[in-house]
């Protein structure tokens, strides 16, 4: 640790340019890393909230909640008495405020009032919805200018009045509008011919560990199947894991150059501590032990610099400061360094001190 030290207070500005580079490195892994995890609960914040094992989709849907619809009888043999299931409709709709022509995509969500998902509405403002045309919103909406009691036009024909906010509650990245199932139904499909069968729901999710047989023309997949064949969530999580991946590589990479420069630089210097029988696993060791301080005071640097990009960020971009994540993408960065310093080993343990006597 003393060796490692004092090599530091030596060459201030070498050091300082390495650090440099880790906390810019450490910055863009964490900005990265909370837009990667901020745009995944954007697309998925709302699955969670309901907290459900499964979900039963028409076979035609190919997994997708928008594309699916299912007839009465499908909804009434995936529900029996007691089941612990809701039916969810889905829709993808355009809403503007009153006398506002600015357009806000939004996700509208039907639910029933008798099952869990409207019981387990917790609004962090107003209330829960009473009649088919209150809807309680994603939180997310104030950010375009919606308060409690402003009425949100949908469509041509359905007028909505905001009576409830709830927090986090997106899908597909659009704020979802919780309205009573009938509305969704009204909405949707309109006024259909006489006797024509009108869908009862895009979906039923289900909480029970025992599920009951699938209906025909349905399939049953697991919650978490089902988020991720939701548009572009796959894609865009292996998108940002690809970067955050090649930003290790690279730390790794430029750790290993400098440390090698470095060293190089330091050859005379090794032979005189070997000469005074320095062994040369004492030197390894301060060099491990300087590359991880070195890491460690960049990625603090850089934990600085994103704590103060969130307090900057608006509320508009979908980013979120996950700690545990944040934390383990900080260690991999400083492992990352450790081990680039490895490269080094090698030159140091090929140092031989009768070069010196010998004048080489």
């Amino acid at each position: 640790m003393f060796l490692a030290l004092t090599e530091i207070r030596h060459s201030k500005m070498r050091y300082a340019l390495i650090i440099l580079t880790i906390t810019l490195i450490g910055y863009l892994t964490f900005i990265l890393t909370s837009l990667a995890y901020g745009l995944a609960q954007s697309n998925r914040s709302a699955v969670d909230s309901w907290r459900a094992s499964s979900i039963v989709l028409n076979t035609e849907a190919d997994g997708g909640l928008r594309q699916s619809s299912l007839t009465k009888e499908q909804v009434d043999d995936v529900s029996p008495a007691g089941a612990d299931v809701a039916s969810i409709g889905e829709l993808s709709a355009v809403g503007t405020s009153a006398g506002d022509s600015d357009k806000t995509t939004v996700d509208l969500l039907g639910i029933d009032k008798d099952q869990f998902v409207y019981r387990e509405l917790n609004p962090t403002e107003g209330r829960r919805f009473d009649t088919a045309h209150e809807t309680v919103a994603d939180d997310g909406l104030k950010a375009n200018g919606y308060a409690l009691g402003d009425t949100i036009k949908v469509g041509d024909d359905t007028t909505l009045t905001i009576v409830g906010f709830v927090h986090n509650t997106k899908l597909n990245v659009a704020p979802v509008l919780y309205v009573p199932l009938e509305t969704w139904q009204t909405r949707k499909f309109g006024d259909l011919p006489q006797g024509a069968p009108k869908p009862q729901a895009s979906a039923v999710i289900e909480r029970t560990a025992t599920p009951p047989q699938t209906p025909s023309g349905t399939e049953r997949l697991g919650i978490a199947i089902f988020i991720e064949k939701l548009p572009g969530y796959s894609a865009q999580n292996i998108t940002f894991s690809l970067m955050i991946g090649f930003l290790f590589v690279i730390t790794l990479v430029i750790i290993a150059i400098f440390q090698y420069i470095l060293t190089m630089q330091k050859i005379p210097n090794y032979m005189v501590l070997k000469i005074q029988g320095i062994p040369t696993w004492f030197l390894v060791k301060a060099m491990l032990i300087q590359a991880t301080l070195i890491a460690i005071v960049g990625v603090v640097l850089a934990a600085g610099l994103a704590a103060a990009t969130a307090l900057a960020i608006p509320p508009s971009v979908p980013m979120s400061f996950n700690m545990p994540l944040l934390t383990g993408a900080g260690l991999a960065i400083i492992v990352m360094s450790t081990l680039g310093s490895l490269a080094s080993v090698k030159t140091i343990a090929t140092i031989r001190p009768t070069s010196i006597v010998a004048g080489e």
